[in-house]
């Protein structure tokens, strides 16, 4: 059921996205409990394996200090930055830790490093992965997404045979909107690519 959408679409990306982005991730220090005040280390980052850099960190009781090298045309530039924290009361107790970033002192989880420093992904101007995704490829993933979810089996675009333990109604609820993105697909094709039509 559904076959359609199983090819892709040629991706334009115009822009670093903040997937292609170095990225030092707060959740993920503190996951390896590398925040504890008076802990030193360095964070590394690799490109199909190979290294494309790293940094020194030191982390304080109320900010993080990052140390690394950032190349220019006429050598290797020292950079020392300081990244305050902020923290937030979580529903159920406890806290969750932030960064601050250093330009707009935004509260976030990842900054970014597409240059010289590491910043929020709005200060850099970001874009998600997802957002680069023209809407015809991003309507044919969000299909796929929904035919994984309510069929028992979906491949190369087409499902059948009701996920087990989904209830009847729901399973009817999933595919009137599974067809109604079938019909806005064929919608956007056909404005898209006029000289289809007939083909579809």
């Amino acid at each position: 059921m559904g076959g359609i959408g199983s090819g892709r679409y040629t991706r334009h990306q115009t822009k670093t996205t903040t997937d292609q982005a170095k990225r030092i991730d707060v959740r993920y220090m503190h996951q390896q409990g590398l925040l504890k005040p008076g802990m030193t280390g360095q964070l590394q980052w690799s490109v199909n394996g190979h290294p494309s850099g790293d940094i020194r960190y030191q982390t304080h009781e109320d900010h993080l200090s990052i140390h690394y090298q950032y190349r220019t045309a006429g050598g290797w530039e020292p950079i020392d930055e300081r990244i305050a924290f902020s923290r937030s009361h979580c529903h159920f107790g406890g806290q969750r830790l932030w960064f601050l970033c250093p330009d707009c002192s935004r509260r976030v989880a990842v900054l970014y490093g597409t240059g010289k420093l590491f910043r929020c992904r709005h200060c850099h101007q970001l874009p998600y992965e997802s957002q680069q995704i023209d809407s015809i490829s991003r309507l044919i993933e969000q299909k796929h997404k929904l035919g994984r979810r309510m069929f028992e089996h979906y491949e190369y675009g087409s499902g059948w045979g009701r996920k087990k333990g989904m209830h009847q109604t729901t399973y009817e609820r999933l595919l009137e909107r599974y067809f109604h993105m079938e019909d806005d697909y064929h919608h956007q094709l056909q404005e898209r690519f006029p000289e289809l039509t007939g083909y579809l």
